[in-house]
């Protein structure tokens, strides 16, 4: 059938030889730029993965940081709207007050001049009763 003689001895030992130039020459190197290839890859998507965690970190950051901005704005307003009301509540008030105060210290005038008015009628009154009973009697 076979025959094992020097030149299948010879062809095996080209073979190996052969295997492994080509290991040394081809396939180590392809193993390498494999390799390369497979960790720039690997190291990629780990790049993109924390880029990504992060963006995530940062949407929510700034998810929170608007919706507590609204909030201390409508906190703001309304307590604006309640300091503004109080203000117009306080100045209602003074008016009333300063209303009240002119309109008193105008009756008090008033009361005043009308005294005055009622006492100078008095003196010319009793004068004049005084003239004119001189005349009469006189």
């Amino acid at each position: 059938m076979f025959e094992f003689n020097a030149t299948f001895l010879v062809s095996a030992i080209s073979f190996i030889v052969f295997v492994f130039i080509m290991n040394t020459i081809l396939y180590r190197p392809l193993e390498k730029i494999v390799e390369k290839r497979r960790q720039f890859i690997d190291d990629t998507n780990l790049e993109a993965k924390c880029n990504f965690d992060e963006s995530e970190k940062i949407l929510n950051n700034k998810t929170i940081t608007i919706s507590d901005t609204k909030l201390n704005a409508k906190k703001f307003i309304s307590e604006s709207r309640e300091n503004a009301q109080k203000i117009r509540v306080n100045l209602q008030y003074e008016a009333k007050k300063n209303s009240f105060d002119k309109i008193e210290n105008a009756k008090v005038e008033l009361q005043q001049s009308k005294n005055t008015a009622r006492d100078v009628l008095v003196k010319d009154l009793d004068s004049l009763i005084g003239d004119i009973s001189a005349k009469i009697l006189g």
